[in-house]
């Protein structure tokens, strides 16, 4: 599959960042520093797909992005904000580029 030039975009992923606080409980926050990925982002959708996050699936996005770009599980995804509004929730490789599958924050 080839990603074409016209169709991909920007979108800033934020690590996730666990810190552990006095009382000992431990936070998740998003890292200050975006890392920008070009890609190819389209609604998720398949029966596979389905199969595996059954009603979250409506509240997913599928975005294919090159091989060794960046990207981690758990991270922040600032798709229509400047905030993280998706979450990394599977990075799946697949001839040469990876398929990342993105789940938005509620």
């Amino acid at each position: 599959m080839r990603l074409r030039q016209r169709d991909q975009r920007t979108v800033n992923f934020r690590p996730a960042l666990t810190e552990r606080q006095n009382d000992g409980t431990t936070v998740t926050r998003w890292s200050e520093v975006p890392i920008p990925v070009q890609g190819n982002l389209q609604p998720a959708g398949g029966k596979v797909m389905a199969e595996m996050y059954g009603d979250h699936l409506a509240y997913m996005l599928t975005f294919f992005i090159l091989a060794g770009e960046l990207v981690e599980e758990g991270a922040g995804a600032c798709v229509h904000q400047a905030e993280p509004d998706y979450r990394v929730v599977a990075i799946r490789r697949w001839s040469d580029h990876w398929v990342v599958d993105l789940e938005a924050i509620r």
